[in-house]
């Protein structure tokens, strides 16, 4: 059975999911992080609130506390932290709004049936209600410390709002909630590619990272192009994918493109990819046959490269729909045993300079059938590794491809 060689640029993408999560809202310079350890951080200070929770055994402290599970909602800058607590969790919901000019709203919840107290480590946090606020007396977090209760299966909140800005706990009044401004997010990042993978850490989580990578670079956290230009290329991609104005990166591109080809670097030939998805989108042909010419002569001889995070991303992508030449390759490294007889999906991700690909895959018994779309241009579709015969330049259609799943013993 074909074994599927997600490597490499995987390890990036783990530990990027894992790692502290940028808040914030695109087109805004203020913004905050949630540190691997709980506490929240906000650009203009140095301070950090902690997540605390006085239950009904003793205090518990997310810094120190095992009981403690992060992640991201659907891989967005949308947090979600749970704490172990007697009899059920104490949930953290973290994110960022535009609203009031820029807020980080911070919702707890009580998962438990016994009520708790929050602990609010900073004298400047924006309380929603503050007939629930009380000392903190014996927690040992700070002088300005106060605690907020919290029922059992109910919620409160909390914001961060840009250094010196007044507010009070109106301001709380039409702010979005978690599920929407995941929503937001995915309506923007979807636009680059969409996947939905089997579940697992060589799958939806992968999925996830893509998702974090693409909203980090949304919220400004981009490579320099001088130091790597690359990186900067496959980056300014993924953005023109999501709605960014292309016109406006020509430049640049063009500089990257030729900083690339120059020194042959590693990465060239998805480097110049990118750049001339870029130009053809901005409507510059002529540049962008320049930059065809240019990779066509030059990535036999560049080496591969997958140790950056723009790199990872683009080398995921690749092993989902990879150009090549005139055709683009389906699951170009085949299937891993646990992707086996399962469903996958894949949207609009680029086929070529000007095409892209949709496509799903069923199983009929042991065998894969595939449903797809190319829209944008004409391209020649292939999947070699589980079907080394069949190919189409049909726009949409469907086939049973050859391979057969391995029955794994149970």
């Amino acid at each position: 059975m074909p074994k599927s060689r997600l490597t490499g640029g995987v390890e990036i993408l783990r530990h990027f999911l894992a790692g502290p999560v940028t808040l914030g809202v695109a087109g805004m310079s203020w913004w905050a992080e949630m540190l691997t350890d709980g506490s929240l951080l906000v650009s203009d200070d140095v301070r950090t609130l902690g997540f605390h929770v006085a239950a009904e055994d003793r205090w518990h402290h997310a810094i120190s506390d095992p009981g403690v599970r992060r992640s991201r909602l659907e891989g967005t800058p949308v947090v979600e932290t749970r704490m172990r607590v007697p009899n059920g969790d104490i949930v953290q919901t973290v994110y960022a709004t535009a609203h009031r000019g820029g807020m980080v709203i911070v919702d707890y919840y009580n998962d438990s049936p016994l009520p708790v107290a929050i602990g609010i480590d900073r004298d400047d946090v924006v309380i929603e209600s503050m007939s629930a606020v009380g000392s903190a007396a014996g927690a040992d977090l700070g002088a300005d410390a106060v605690t907020i209760s919290l029922g059992h299966h109910s919620h409160t909140r909390v914001a961060l709002t840009g250094h010196g800005v007044p507010a009070d706990s109106s301001w709380f009044e039409g702010v979005p909630s978690p599920e929407s401004v995941v929503a937001g997010w995915r309506s923007i990042v979807d636009r680059a590619g969409r996947f939905e993978l089997p579940p697992g850490a060589s799958g939806s989580s992968l999925a996830e990272a893509v998702i974090a990578a693409r909203c980090a670079w949304l919220l400004g956290d981009l490579a320099d192009a001088d130091d790597d230009p690359v990186s900067a290329l496959l980056e300014w991609d993924q953005l023109c994918r999501m709605g960014e104005r292309p016109e406006l990166l020509i430049d640049d591109v063009a500089l990257a493109a030729e900083s690339v080809a120059r020194q042959q670097l590693p990465g060239l030939k998805m480097a110049l990819d990118a750049a001339e998805r870029v130009l053809r989108r901005a409507d510059e042909l002529r540049a962008a046959d320049d930059v065809r010419e240019i990779r066509e002569r030059s990535s036999a001889v560049a080496a591969a490269r997958n140790d950056s995070l723009a790199t990872a991303v683009r080398q995921f992508e690749e092993q989902l729909v990879a150009p090549v030449g005139g055709s683009a390759d389906i699951l170009a490294s085949g299937i891993s045993s646990d992707w086996s007889l399962q469903p996958i999906e894949v949207f609009h991700l680029p086929g070529s300079a000007t095409a892209t690909v949709s496509y799903a895959i069923r199983w009929h018994g042991l065998r894969p059938a595939i449903v797809w779309e190319v829209e944008d241009d004409a391209l020649t579709l292939r999947c070699p590794v589980l079907d080394e015969n069949w190919q189409s330049r049909e726009a949409k259609g469907e086939a049973l491809l050859a391979h057969t799943a391995e029955v794994r013993e149970t």
